[in-house]
């Protein structure tokens, strides 16, 4: 069963983060899970890249491999510590919009948005890995590349729904507003060429030939 009190999901087991999920209370919600689906796919390429590095066929692609290895690392940390953060500022959302704090309520509102709308960049950066995997990591792991990818492409999208409904009820910030519609809208142009890019392209790999 799930609790309001202080949550820490990364130290408990999978079935009870489910379990949680499943509950009939607020937390962990779409958001948290948006997060869980966002580390996964970062974690993926971190694997494909675990698998390619250091092998001699892969030898010319070390440098720029080891960088995004590197990049990668930053960026699952990151969305890992959402996974419990966005728990955290949608039980002060609904404590402070309670008590009609709405001032102390719009600020974790913001807050909201702006770690899904970070979610969104982090989703378009891992298809970018993805792409470069894609050609130049372990093509025995072509489908784990196409996989991250694809999570990643759902990721933006349930990020996407998450920050249009903090957006919906922040009030007094226009600007803000405005510039979240446009950095997401940029956003969204990539993730979508370059998420059907890879998937055509790991898909292309995986056709499997008469005779």
């Amino acid at each position: 069963m799930k609790t309001e009190e202080k949550d820490n999901y990364l130290k408990e087991t999978l079935e009870v983060y489910i379990n949680r999920t499943f509950a009939k209370t607020s937390v962990p919600g779409g958001g948290s899970v948006v997060a869980c689906v966002s580390s996964l796919s970062s974690a993926l390429i971190g694997m494909v890249l675990n698998y390619t590095l250091g092998k001699e066929r892969y030898i010319v692609y070390e440098k720029e491999l080891k960088y995004i290895f590197v990049e990668n690392e930053i960026i699952l940390k990151k969305l890992s510590a959402y996974i419990e953060r966005d728990s955290e500022i949608y039980a002060n959302i609904r404590k402070y919009t309670s008590s009609k704090d709405a001032i102390t309520a719009t600020k974790y509102l913001k807050e909201s948005a702006a770690l899904h709308l970070d979610i969104c960049r982090a989703a378009l950066k891992i298809i970018e890995f993805a792409e470069i995997l894609a050609e130049k990591g372990n093509q025995a792991l072509i489908s784990d590349t196409g996989i991250s990818s694809a999570l990643a492409v759902s990721v933006f999208i349930s990020a996407k729904i998450n920050l249009l409904i903090n957006l919906k009820y922040i009030t007094g910030d226009k600007e803000f507003i405005t510039n979240s519609l446009q950095e997401i809208e940029r956003i969204e142009k990539k993730v979508m060429e370059k998420g059907k890019a890879v998937t055509c392209k790991v898909l292309k790999k995986l056709e499997i030939k008469d005779g």
